[in-house]
């Protein structure tokens, strides 16, 4: 399976959940046979991935520009996207470019995003985008029901994957195997229902409002009642 996994947030001052959980988990994924494509922010600094050097993955870091407004970079970005064909799309941390694409990738790409902590800050961009989400992970029973309440997310969309198994006897990696199996089957579901149930598309989906835009918030507000 080809997994194309963005975190535009890996080498920012502050250290988040994502970043602890992603190293060992692309590990895994490439372990187990899985093409995994890390997407980063472009012009990223080469020490910034240095946790992912053993970790199997394709690193990406030029599949848009870095400045430019969000209305110009997510349309390249989506061509280019498109263009790797990743069985999955999975956001695990991301500013606005990494949500903004989710209306203009192929019906057939499977689209994932985790939520780490109840919060805010993963509500929003699951709400706004939710029409194009194929499912979405929350790594506790809190973010779940967020998902669905905050999110007004089916709950059948949701899936429960805890990053904080308690270790097995004799250590080692058991605990990351079974993390890594319940993605697995969580992506295996989604990309079945990608297929079965595809969603449509579209060039000029409203932006949410944190979005870096060439327009003020007034006037996007406008285009998108029009």
């Amino acid at each position: 399976m080809r997994i194309a996994v963005i975190d535009t947030t890996i080498g920012s001052e502050t250290t988040n959940e994502s970043h602890v959980f992603l190293p060992g988990f692309i590990r895994g994924l490439t372990a187990a046979g899985h093409e995994v494509r890390l997407i980063g922010a472009p012009a990223a600094a080469e020490e910034t991935f240095r946790p992912f050097e053993d970790s199997g993955a394709i690193l990406e870091t030029d599949l848009w520009q870095a400045d430019g407004f969000v209305e110009e970079t997510a349309p390249v970005f989506a061509q280019r996207l498109n263009a790797l064909a990743p069985d999955v799309y999975l956001i695990s941390a991301s500013d606005d470019i990494g949500w903004v694409v989710l209306p203009m990738l192929k019906p057939a790409i499977a689209t994932l995003a985790i939520g780490y902590t109840d919060s805010e800050a993963f509500y929003l961009p699951v709400r706004h985008y939710r029409a194009f989400l194929t499912r979405v992970v929350g790594v506790t029973p809190e973010v779940c029901v967020g998902y669905v309440l905050s999110c007004v997310l089916d709950k059948e969309k949701v899936e429960w994957i805890s990053h904080d198994e308690p270790e097995p006897p004799g250590g080692g990696d058991e605990n990351l195997r079974k993390i890594v199996e319940s993605y697995e089957n969580c992506f295996e579901k989604a990309v079945a229902e990608a297929k079965n149930f595809p969603r449509e598309t579209y060039s000029d989906y409203p932006l949410m409002e944190t979005c870096r835009s060439r327009f003020p918030l007034w006037l996007r507000k406008l285009k998108a009642k029009l």
